[in-house]
């Protein structure tokens, strides 16, 4: 019995601890699911809320990285940006890169600034820009002072100067063929600027200036018509450039208006000609004449000290002539022999000898005109 005994005790103590091994392991799942229990489980969920709470709260920390890294944003050297937090205008940033609030709470309008843009009046371009598709007329026809039809085709180019004014001042419908956005103030109501201050200006002129000389103060007159607009309405836009394209008369007379324009650029023409030719002549005539009147006065100086010397001459004559008479005489008496007989030789007779009297070239004696003491023999 004993030994049964031991061997029931020893086989009760084999069967014993698997069941205490058992009974730990039904202790470690009841912690366990007393801590799931005292979670709340979420809905629609059968398991306990622990992990899925912690991935929700994952998931908010990582789609909060990426909402705030959705504020970083670049700004262009040729851009600037308008800072807004819940609609409000806080402030601008200039180039570089930046950090603000994220939609909702924050909002950035990044626009070129310093871009020059361009507004047609009148024609529509084609894709490239440049080669004309077709014509506006209900923008491009407009009336002269004179009471005539002219049709007119302008190029605006324009930037942005103020931003806050540009993005809050004008709630403007766009412009869908320049693909301008509605709120911008250079969509429809830049090209009713363009449109309302042309009309004016060439509303208040002839027909003939306009097609003609005054197209360059048409387009001065234009352009400080429309910055005074702009300025008007706060768009803070500034014009830069007005420039007429092509300024027509209607069609049924413009064969006629061309000859018009043809005439006046002909008498243009030959104004410039007459004109040019006038700035060769009158140089040309003054030089002239400044030279013939140097040498009048070159020959009137000459004239005057010939005649002075000729006068002097004669006193000095005059005076020799009063100291010494005979010998005066003689002397003038010779000289006018031989003004008189230039190519005849002459000589001199004395009481004892005939001698040469000019030219004194040493020739021999032979015919010539014979002198005495007193005069010729």
């Amino acid at each position: 019995m004993a030994a049964s005994t031991e061997d029931g005790q020893v086989a009760d103590n084999k069967m014993y601890r698997p069941p205490q091994q058992e009974q730990t392991q039904l202790n470690f799942e009841e912690i366990i699911e007393r801590l799931r229990a005292s979670i709340p489980k979420l809905p629609g969920i059968g398991i306990g809320g622990g992990g899925v709470a912690g991935l929700i709260l994952a998931a908010l920390v990582v789609i909060a990285i990426i909402w705030a890294a959705t504020g970083f944003y670049t700004v262009g050297p040729d851009e600037q940006a308008v800072l807004r937090t819940f609609g409000k205008i806080t402030g601008t940033e200039s180039g570089g890169l930046h950090w603000y609030y994220p939609g909702p709470i924050g909002r950035r309008d990044v626009i070129a600034v310093t871009t020059t843009r361009r507004l047609e009046l009148g024609f529509r371009s084609g894709a490239d820009g440049f080669t004309v598709a077709q014509s506006v007329t209900n923008e491009s026809l407009m009336i002269t002072g004179d009471v005539n039809i002219v049709d007119v085709q302008a190029v605006i180019q324009y930037n942005i100067t103020d931003l806050e004014k540009f993005l809050t001042k004008v709630d403007d419908p766009g412009d869908p063929d320049r693909g301008i956005p509605p709120g911008s103030p250079d969509g429809r109501t830049l090209r009713d600027i363009a449109e309302t201050a042309l009309r004016q200006v060439v509303g208040a002129r002839n027909i003939d200036d306009v097609l003609t000389t005054e197209k360059e103060q048409v387009q001065t007159d234009v352009l400080f018509k429309m910055r005074e607009l702009a300025a008007t309405y706060e768009t803070g836009i500034n014009v830069q450039v007005v420039l007429l394209q092509n300024v027509n008369p209607p069609l049924e007379v413009q064969s006629a208006f061309e000859d018009v324009v043809r005439a006046r650029e002909d008498r243009e023409r030959l104004i410039n000609l007459a004109e040019a030719y006038q700035a060769a002549e009158i140089p040309k005539a003054i030089g002239e004449a400044a030279k013939v009147t140097e040498a009048a006065e070159g020959f009137k100086t000459g004239r005057i000290a010939r005649a002075q010397g000729e006068a002097d001459g004669f006193e000095a004559i005059l005076e020799g002539y009063l100291n010494s008479p005979v010998v005066t005489r003689q002397r003038l008496y010779l000289e006018a022999m031989e003004d008189i007989l230039p190519g005849i030789k002459k000589f001199i007779l004395s009481d004892s000898s005939v001698l040469p009297f000019l030219p004194l070239d040493g020739s021999m004696p032979g015919a010539g005109t014979i002198i005495g003491a007193g005069g010729s023999q």
